[in-house]
């Protein structure tokens, strides 16, 4: 079952444009080995172990012309890998695996395979969060590279990168931000290298004392103050 729920677009600032954009999920998965007792269910002649055979073999072949820079085409769609990342300058080289350099991969279905999965599509619409609460996944530290580490032991400056979602906060507003709290009370972050719905990037304050600090992060998407904490303990040398 395709999940789809309603959340603001935080992006539209034009009030004639729709404010609310639809997200998706999916319910349930199937595993490979799911699928091979699938493909013997439809056709006999083989069995599951077969299949799991066959489907090895392609995996080998696609990932060896993937590697190869190639776009391949499989009986529903087409695959490809794809490089992504920024440089400073234009001579500048790309280096997997420096900094922001990565790689994904694009899947774009056929028409065949768009038309058939739409006219048998299952889905339900879940109830829309309409309170905007804003919600912490998880808390990073930036190495020098771009590269997150999920090692919360800083040094002054470091910066640390909060996920989450609803993280849109107003900065004018003293009552509102990313804050670090320990016994000896309650830091707001001032400075921010990014201010996104779903990440924030700030770096730790040279005045603050050493020691462990509990994260949370507060907005006021209407009239009501939320408060996001996170089970993760960043302690500054």
């Amino acid at each position: 079952m395709l999940n789809i729920k309603t959340f603001k677009n935080v992006l539209v600032t034009d009030e004639s444009k729709d404010g609310f954009c639809f997200r998706s999920s999916c319910s349930q998965s199937l595993s490979q080995k799911e699928l091979a007792r699938e493909m013997a269910d439809w056709n006999s002649s083989f069995t599951e172990a077969d299949y799991l055979g066959m489907l090895s073999v392609m995996e080998n072949i696609v990932v060896k012309y993937l590697a190869k820079g190639y776009s391949v085409e499989l009986p529903f769609g087409t695959l490809r890998a794809n490089a992504t990342g920024t440089c400073a300058n234009i001579q500048d080289g790309f280096t997997l695996g420096s900094g922001n350099h990565t790689l994904g991969f694009l899947f774009n279905a056929n028409e065949a395979t768009t038309a058939n999965v739409k006219a048998k599509l299952e889905y339900k619409q879940l109830p829309p969060d309409i309170t905007g609460e804003a919600r912490l996944y998880r808390v990073t530290a930036l190495n020098d590279d771009a590269s997150e580490s999920t090692n919360l032991s800083v040094s002054k400056g470091k910066t640390l990168r909060l996920h989450g979602r609803n993280l849109t906060f107003d900065i004018t507003d003293e009552n509102q931000g990313v804050f670090l709290e320990n016994e000896s009370g309650l830091t707001r972050l001032s400075v921010y290298n990014r201010r996104g719905t779903n990440v924030v990037d700030s770096p730790v304050p040279s005045e603050l004392a050493a020691g462990s600090y509990n994260v949370s992060i507060v907005t006021k998407p209407g009239n009501t103050y939320f408060t996001a904490n996170i089970d993760s303990v960043v302690t500054v040398a």
